[in-house]
């Protein structure tokens, strides 16, 4: 006895659901990249709450767990400005604070660089996405806003013979981000 044959139409339906299956579980934990949602990570996330989101997102991608994400930022950071990073539909890439340096003797500004490049670089793909028209000048320029408080939270953090040099390195990056923008 011949098996019994499937309908085109019937293989299009379990193409379909298992395509719908697959996205669901790869994109389960990344909420669709929209301007509101990204306008929550940025600016009503406090940044202890984005890192974890961020680091547990980044370790979905790379296959990781959290705890390899978190020495990535402490001293590998170039493993996060990768493919597998801007694979998702947030590009979580990250190139830290860029050129200058991340941290040091009384600073560390990688949360404040992490957040700002998830702000420009998911900003740019919805622009892109959206064929353009997103005010991105007036968005980037709200996005340095948020990086300059989050320096200026960083350096309250330190220890007070650190916090003057602490803001002094913060106004130059704030300043550097601004030229870019």
């Amino acid at each position: 006895m011949a098996p019994p044959r499937t309908s085109r139409r019937a293989r299009a339906l379990l193409a379909t659901l298992v395509a719908a299956a697959l996205a669901l579980v790869l994109g389960a934990c990344q909420p669709p990249l929209t301007l509101a949602a990204l306008d929550r990570q940025v600016h009503q996330t406090a940044l202890a709450d984005l890192a974890r989101w961020w680091t547990t997102e980044q370790a979905a991608l790379h296959h990781v767990p959290p705890s390899t994400i978190e020495r990535w930022v402490a001293s590998a950071s170039a493993r996060l400005d990768d493919e597998e990073a801007r694979s998702g539909s947030w590009d979580l890439s990250t190139d830290l604070c860029s050129f200058a340096p991340d941290a040091g003797p009384g600073f560390d500004f990688r949360w404040p660089c992490i957040r700002h490049d998830l702000a420009w670089r998911n900003l740019k793909r919805l622009d892109r996405l959206a064929g353009g028209g997103i005010d991105t000048r007036a968005r980037r320029l709200r996005a340095n806003e948020r990086f300059r408080a989050d320096l200026e939270a960083s350096c309250r953090a330190r220890a007070i013979v650190e916090r003057a040099a602490c803001r002094t390195l913060a106004a130059a990056y704030g300043r550097a981000v601004d030229l870019a923008a």
